[in-house]
């Protein structure tokens, strides 16, 4: 008789288990259909049932459900229906862009401080934008700012931050250019003044995720007036960092370090250096480039073919702004930073 109950009891133990665990993987993959979902609203703002059955390969029925908890929750609303082929109207729904709002925020150093706040609805466009120059940054004056735009908005519920430094996994400030914030958590500082998601990155690494283009290997090379170059990277969709969060940082090349280029010419000569490495060891796709010397294309292509066989040398552009490529970065940030980190483009290290 004893041993009957414990064999029962064990049984039951094993199903228990086996019954969380099952719940455990409808649950995610719950979580998994809806980010699919969700995603498909952020690169095209209006949707069907069946186009986005056909996309993301999830049942119409699940899709159903799904688009009825996202308009229950405002993400999404009902548009006016269409005909479909048979004569029967389908349901489209439409991105709630006011659903929720994102503050982007960057940092720059250049002859002076820089702060630049832009809020974004879903769909990109800026709601409010603003630069503020210093002298010498303070956390003051950002905090301020940021209680004037979170006092107009109330519905921000996340803040990016671009930063010309490196962050480590926790999105602590490891070093910066602005030395005020080294070694602080600027992180957990937002997050507890404003309640909201806080996501920090490096200035570079935004550029190259806003830059991407979906290829399978792009790299991000910015040259600014001083010595130290860097270099965002992206493999497969996703953001690389290396071991040590080292990856890019081109500047620390021997044939580079102590070289800070005073011309045009001297810097095509540092640039032709970073570029060969970036070829060699990553062979990528795409290479894109900004820098401060007014380099043409023209300039690198004729030069690296000396040496490189031309099958090798990758699809090469070079822009005048890297801004605008940082603030998409944001904001695919402000998206990455509430996923569940099920899709490509994880933006965060986690």
């Amino acid at each position: 008789m004893k041993k009957s109950c414990a064999i029962l009891l064990s049984t039951n133990i094993v199903e228990s288990r086996k019954e969380r665990d099952m719940a455990y993987k409808n649950d995610n993959l719950k979580k998994v259909h809806i980010q699919k979902i969700k995603d498909c609203f952020y690169k095209e703002s209006i949707w069907d049932k069946n186009c986005l059955s056909d996309q993301t390969g999830i049942s119409k029925t699940t899709c159903t459900t799904i688009l009825k908890e996202l308009e229950e929750t405002e993400f999404i609303f009902q548009v006016q229906d269409r005909e479909s082929t048979g004569g029967r109207p389908r349901k489209r729904y439409e991105l709630n862009k006011d659903s929720r709002h994102s503050c982007l925020v960057l940092l720059t150093v250049d002859d002076c401080q820089k702060i630049e706040i832009q809020v974004r609805d879903l769909y990109g466009q800026i709601l409010h934008r603003e630069i503020c120059k210093f002298s010498k940054f303070s956390m003051k004056d950002l905090s301020e700012r940021l209680n004037k735009v979170f006092e107009r908005d109330k519905k921000i519920d996340v803040i990016a931050l671009s930063v010309p430094g490196v962050v480590d996994a926790r999105e602590k400030i490891v070093s910066c250019d602005i030395k005020e914030l080294e070694h602080k958590n600027i992180k957990l500082l937002l997050e507890t003044l404003y309640q909201v998601d806080v996501v920090i990155e490096n200035d570079v690494n935004l550029a190259v995720v806003g830059y991407h283009k979906g290829e399978e290997s792009t790299a991000f090379l910015y040259q600014p007036s001083v010595m130290y170059s860097g270099c965002g990277i992206m493999l497969q969709g996703q953001l690389y960092r290396g071991s040590t969060l080292f990856a890019g940082e081109l500047g620390y090349l021997k044939s580079c370090v102590g070289k800070e280029p005073e011309t045009k010419k001297d810097a095509i000569e540092v640039i032709l250096e970073q570029i060969s490495a970036l070829i060699c060891v990553l062979n990528p796709e795409r290479i894109c480039i900004c820098s401060s010397f007014s380099i043409l294309k023209e300039d690198i292509c004729l030069e690296l073919a000396q040496w490189i066989l031309p099958e090798h040398i990758p699809e090469i552009e070079v822009i005048d702004e890297m801004e605008p490529f940082i603030f998409q970065g944001l904001m695919e940030a402000t998206i990455d930073v509430q996923r569940e980190h099920v899709t490509i483009k994880e933006v965060r290290k986690v």
